[in-house]
């Protein structure tokens, strides 16, 4: 057993560069300063961006492996890096120098100071990075499934993985489907560990039917492919030929002008609100203030798609009821017809029928 003080050291693809940052990881962030409520201490390991060194970043310190360029030092934290090296091949080239850098800043920081736990996350790549702890320091790879798609992607990679899955110490992944990508590369036990939310400090309001018009229909999460939000813009004019309603998004991400656009050509510009990023309080504030939660999540272009959903937990949290897409982490989560409603991924008809019953 672990005691207090103990000493936890994280090996990541990427980790915020200020506390201002929007996180591709909030949940990541959440887990981690958890762990230091409870009188333990983290260390993250993660690739430089830039140039940039050490920081404490939400009150946890972060150690920053330089492996390039200072100018081109930015194959993370820009886009997830499984997205980037899809849309740009030639970042490929990064990838053995950003790999054996990170192995041999572990191998030194190892060797320095002692650790009681290595936690990698995204052990494809990050295996390779946080070998040299094997045998010496009890090690757990954390799958979330994004990192599975690069074996899809890059299916000679998947024998050299194989080892690092079956020697490490434990294998714990998001939700089932989680476990069973990570099975596909090597099939071990591997515990399913979901992420958690917290509750509101207060009872949430419950808004019945009938109490408010026009109707808000919300979404959260950052504005890429793999979140589908493009479908459930798409299904507004349906929508709105049942319901008065609206449709809060809250959010940023790359695809921002992209589905203003879409929201322009469907000729519901002005149903929906995309609030861009906002603080925790305002978060909470608009699940509070809504009505139905959706995340209409998919599988994107390089057979990515959503882990867990963790936003679908905050909504329930707060008294919503969910609308879901079928895909990923998602089932483990909203049960259809007990927990939620599911529907077929991409399907805007589908997703107006289950938000207006």
């Amino acid at each position: 057993m672990l005691q207090k003080m103990s000493k936890i050291l994280h090996i990541v693809t990427a980790f915020p560069r200020s506390d201002s940052e929007d996180s591709m990881t909030p949940w990541l962030i959440s887990l981690l300063r958890g762990i230091e409520a409870r009188g333990f201490h983290n260390v993250v390991v993660a690739p430089a961006y830039k140039g940039l060194g050490d920081q404490t970043v939400f009150g946890i310190e972060v150690r920053r492996f330089r492996y390039f360029i200072r100018r081109w030092e930015d194959l993370t934290h820009d886009e997830a890096t499984p997205v980037r090296l899809a849309r740009k091949p030639w970042y490929l080239l990064w990838v053995p120098f950003m790999l054996l850098s990170g192995r041999n800043f572990v191998r030194k920081i190892i060797g320095k100071e002692k650790f009681d736990i290595v936690h990698i996350h995204w052990p494809i790549p990050m295996a390779f990075v946080g070998a040299p702890a094997y045998g010496k320091i009890p090690t757990i790879l954390h799958f979330y499934t994004a990192e599975t798609s690069m074996i899809r992607r890059y299916p000679a990679i998947k024998p050299f993985f194989k080892k690092y899955i079956r020697d490490a110490d434990r294998v714990i992944a998001l939700t089932s489907y989680g476990a069973q990508q990570a099975k596909s590369v090597y099939d071990r036990e591997i515990d399913i560990v979901p992420y958690g939310t917290k509750f509101p400090e207060s009872a949430p309001e419950v808004v019945f039917p009938g109490d408010r018009t026009p109707k808000r229909i919300l979404f959260v999460g950052r504005l890429v492919e793999r979140k589908g939000v493009r479908y459930l813009i798409e299904a507004m004019p349906e929508i709105l030929r049942k319901l008065d309603a609206e449709l809060i998004i809250v959010g940023g991400g790359p695809l921002l002008e992209e589905l203003k656009r879409t929201a322009s050509g469907a000729g519901v510009a002005d149903r929906v609100r995309f609030t861009g990023i906002v603080p925790a309080e305002e978060k909470e504030r608009w699940y509070s203030e809504s009505d139905l939660f959706v995340l209409p999540a998919c599988f994107d272009r390089h057979g990515d798609t959503e882990g867990q959903g963790v936003v679908l937990l905050e909504a329930l949290s707060h008294g919503k009821p969910v609308v879901a897409s079928a895909v990923g982490g998602i089932v483990d989560i909203v049960k259809h017809e007990k927990t939620g409603l599911l529907v077929p991924e991409k399907d805007p008809h589908a997703l107006a029928e289950a938000i207006t019953r």
